[in-house]
């Protein structure tokens, strides 16, 4: 692989969108419909619309072990009723559709789209991660964007919240293989963050992503021990994950991300 990867950016250098509704398998299209009319019922008219990402929404969905990922703006919150019958109505859908395992819905409403300081988060997540499949595509009110660290620092500004959290989970329930696995992606992704710009690339692969890593941190071994638990299909330990996330939580907060 040469440095650098230049991975998924276009000739001049733009994140590319890996998304499309020719990409999702007819099967997922179904369950999407299944989806939206859910949302629809227990959202009403602060709907405002639903986009795919994720492994659906580049085809690269495995049924059985593939989330169904979806960002949904609402034109203002959900009562505490609306979101108890939201996820009342999903863990139904699920125990009906084994082949999904979990919806994951990111949830914003259309003041926070727009706020000034946003177009680094909402904005880039709608235009570069997503593909619409209900409602006004909110997408088109915003510009391409090459690797930043603008939007390297959006996505990771509750990183460290986010591990602190999967931590108190781990240590009060007990939690499943794909749980664990998906800890280790987010530390994956977060990393990765802090040299997108550097690599001018965007990639979406865990694997590149720990290519690159180690690439840009040779002497972090933490990289080699998480890739080598991918490649192998290794079921990681509770503790090992414990251990991942508190030197990560240090690593993180130790760290910065280059750029301006």
């Amino acid at each position: 692989m040469q440095f650098p990867t230049r991975i998924d950016v276009d000739n001049d250098g733009y994140i590319l969108n890996k998304t499309s509704l020719n990409k999702i398998d007819g099967v997922y299209q179904g369950l999407l419909s299944q989806v939206v009319e859910i949302l629809k019922r227990c959202a009403g008219t602060k709907l405002h619309s639903v986009y795919i990402y994720g492994s659906v929404g580049r085809g690269e969905a495995l049924l059985g072990t593939s989330d169904i990922d979806l960002s949904v703006i609402l034109t203002s919150p959900l009562s505490p009723q609306e979101m108890a019958r939201l996820d009342e109505e999903t863990k139904m859908f699920i125990c009906d559709n084994p082949i999904v395992p979990k919806v994951d819905y990111d949830i914003g409403v259309t003041a926070d789209v727009f706020k000034e300081n946003s177009q680094y988060y909402w904005g880039f997540w709608l235009r570069h991660v997503c593909t619409s499949i209900y409602g006004e595509d909110l997408s088109v009110h915003f510009p391409k964007m090459k690797p930043n660290a603008h939007i390297s620092k959006a996505l990771n500004e509750n990183l460290i919240d986010s591990l602190t959290s999967y931590r108190d989970v781990i240590l009060e329930k007990e939690v499943d293989h794909y749980t664990l696995l998906s800890i280790l992606k987010r530390i994956v992704r977060g990393a990765y963050c802090y040299v997108a710009e550097r690599d001018k690339s965007w990639s979406t692969s865990i694997q590149e992503n720990l290519i690159i890593l180690q690439y840009y941190f040779p002497r972090e071994e933490y990289f080699k021990e998480i890739e080598y638990v991918f490649l192998q299909q290794k079921v990681p330990t509770l503790d090992g994950v414990l251990n991942y996330i508190d030197y990560f939580i240090i690593w993180f907060n130790e760290n910065t991300i280059e750029g301006k």
